[in-house]
């Protein structure tokens, strides 16, 4: 289950999955403004994020630039998601999505 906070902003309605502000290693990636993936690299059951740990570990890249690597290779659009930057709530819901890890191939092409 995931805290889905809708926001009232200037741009209309937007939506924003929550993991809390102590979830260290942990990111929800957005694909076209989406909620698909959710980075947890502590997660070792999952083999894109053990690779994403040891990249991290090694300090090649940051979280940044692999999601910027990711999307030049795969040609895809995938952010971490933002709040508004004036936060008027409109409502705060658990909601149960089936995020996943990012895909085992577009970490592991990362050079």
């Amino acid at each position: 289950m995931y805290r889905v906070i809708t926001y009232h902003s200037l741009k209309g309605l937007i939506d924003f999955v929550d993991i809390g502000d102590v979830s260290y290693g942990q990111w929800i990636i957005y694909d076209n403004g989406i909620p698909r993936y959710h980075v947890d690299i502590f997660d070792k059951n999952s083999v894109s994020n053990v690779q994403l740990l040891k990249l991290l570990e090694n300090k090649r890249e940051t979280i940044q630039s692999i999601i910027a690597k990711i999307n030049a290779k795969e040609n895809v659009q995938l952010s971490f998601g933002h709040k508004p930057t004036i936060e008027i709530i409109k409502k705060s819901e658990l909601i149960n999505l089936d995020l996943k890890p990012i895909p085992e191939n577009w970490v592991l092409n990362i050079s």
